[in-house]
């Protein structure tokens, strides 16, 4: 194909919006995509994204060889050109915050450049020629990570223990106990201590007395008086430990006895909250017409319901929500998603936080898995839950940064700017009092202002690309709620986090074991 001829023109990106189009970084490297969306300095939103390889012979030349990346963000500051994929247009960006290589230079090899919102691989062996994967789970990698845990060091394995204890069916439970003892045994005791730890007292007796009638040590189903029952595990825990050497059973054992040191002496009942000013939990909510009947389970907490659109209250009063005492609902502009309401509760209501605050989007389970959800609130109502912040929802961005996100910080926070910010999507989180009050009401209003399009911010969203009404600074709060809320900008995952209760020591995406923790239904 001969080449045509290219001029270099201003930035002007509307009429290659949903077309292919080439995008040179200044490292280096060069991709296509479809461009989706854009703003005015040049951050791009491409999807199909191929990435073109360095020749393997000539690493300053780029192959005609792709991988592929999907869905990327790009910062403007790296773009260097975008063109058509025709090559009749090269359009030079002003905002480019690097110069052009001198010659010779080694383009860069690095990833840092722009991706960073999220990215995932998915392959099939069979679309390899190779056979389908089966689901393996190898016991000696996680007898290694269970007895690391039980000595105090390393992370829990409790993905897998879930898979093993709440997945697997009776019958292959039952085959792992004839099979590898330890590895059945270990995973009951650690789903156990996680029960306890959300206050789950009654599910982690069931599930210790199973381990504990498997070796034979209770060979019936017979009554005993839990009290009796407890004394008797702890007694027969070092005799426990013989069935599996080297598992570390008799550790998780005292680690399942310690715990369950929290467990009250009779349940707390949940009952409708009278005294909303004696509230352990204030529930907000920014919702539009999503069905909120899910939140009739919490009458015993404080709800907040800001409306982003003309509330359907004939629906809200026959989910008996407008009847609680302790319900409120107000109207807001449909503004920021749910950034705006968030913002808008903690300027409004500063000073009178009960000890903790819940932030849920109207439909929060498609973000959030209802097991870490119901977790937390039985943690709550127990009285255990002591956690200054905790991120609620599944998928979890790359760290990184951008151009607007930095400007946004810099004018919210007016402190030096992080490398990189690094969180989970989506803004569903739960929050004590005093992180709320490490900020002033002003604060507050200043996010509010924001978030409401009246302080003037250096990038302006696509309306062609997302129409809703302010969903792009939204959005870029999804990576700086928690830097709001006290935590540094790359929020540790909670798989990652020894000070958080074990129950919520978990990390797990759809397509990923267990399959129970991502059930939506």
């Amino acid at each position: 194909m001969s080449k045509k001829e290219s001029s270099k023109s201003v930035l002007d990106l509307e009429r290659y919006l949903n077309q292919p189009v080439k995008v040179k970084f200044s490292g280096g490297r060069e991709v296509k995509g479809i461009l989706k969306g854009h703003d005015a300095v040049a951050n791009l939103v491409l999807d199909d994204v191929q990435e073109y390889l360095r020749d393997p012979e000539d690493p300053y030349k780029v192959s005609d060889e792709t991988r592929s990346l999907g869905l990327v963000v790009a910062r403007g500051t790296s773009v260097m050109l975008i063109c058509p994929v025709d090559g009749t247009e090269e359009i030079a960006n002003p905002f480019a915050g690097a110069a052009e290589a001198p010659p010779n230079a080694v383009p860069s090899s690095s990833a840092t450049e722009s991706w960073y919102a999220d990215y995932q691989l998915r392959f099939r062996p069979e679309d390899a020629g190779a056979e389908p994967l089966l689901w393996r789970l190898y016991a000696w990698q996680f007898q290694e990570s269970i007895v690391d845990f039980g000595q105090g060091r390393g992370r829990p394995p409790l993905s897998a223990a879930f898979f093993v204890v709440e997945t697997l069916p009776d019958e292959t439970q039952q085959q792992i106990l004839q099979e590898c003892p330890g590895l059945l045994l270990t995973a009951v005791l650690l789903v156990a201590e996680a029960r306890l730890s959300a206050g789950g007292c009654l599910e982690a007796e069931n599930l210790v007395q199973k381990a504990w009638r498997w070796t034979a040590q209770q060979p019936s189903e017979a009554s005993v008086e839990s009290s009796t029952w407890w004394e008797g595990f702890s007694s027969s825990l070092n005799e426990v430990s013989r069935r599996a050497p080297g598992w570390g059973l008799e550790a998780l054992g005292r680690r399942v006895l310690q715990a369950r040191a929290l467990c009250p002496r009779s349940a707390p009942r949940r009952v409708l909250l009278q005294r909303c000013e004696t509230a352990k939990l204030d529930v907000v909510v920014a919702f539009c017409k999503e069905d909120l009947s899910w939140l009739a389970d919490l009458a015993d907490a404080r709800l907040w319901l800001y409306a982003k659109c003309a509330p359907d209250t004939a629906a809200l009063e026959r989910q008996g929500l407008l009847g609680l005492p302790c319900a409120t609902l107000e109207q807001l502009p449909n503004l920021a998603m749910e950034s705006l309401a968030y913002a808008v509760h903690l300027e409004r209501r500063y000073g009178m936080y009960a000890q903790f605050t819940m932030f849920l989007q109207g439909e929060p389970f498609e973000h959030a898995p209802r097991a870490l959800v119901g977790d937390v609130l039985s943690a709550v109502h127990a009285g255990i839950y002591k956690v200054p912040f905790l991120h609620l929802n599944l998928r979890r961005f790359l760290a990184g940064s951008s151009f607007c996100l930095r400007d946004v910080y810099s004018r919210l926070l007016e402190d030096e700017v992080p490398e990189a910010f690094g969180s989970y999507c989506c803004s569903q989180f739960v929050v004590r009092s005093d992180r709320l009050l490490r900020r002033s009401r002003a604060f507050y209003q200043r996010l509010s202002s924001i978030l409401l399009g009246e302080t003037p911010l250096a990038c302006a969203q696509d309306v062609k690309y997302d129409p809703r009404p302010g969903i792009a600074v939204s959005a870029l709060f999804e990576h700086l709620w928690h830097v709001v809320l006290g935590e540094p900008a790359v929020l540790t995952a909670r798989r990652s986090n020894p000070e958080l209760p074990l129950f919520a020591q978990i990390d797990v995406s759809e397509g990923e074991l267990p399959d129970f923790f991502t059930d939506k239904t």
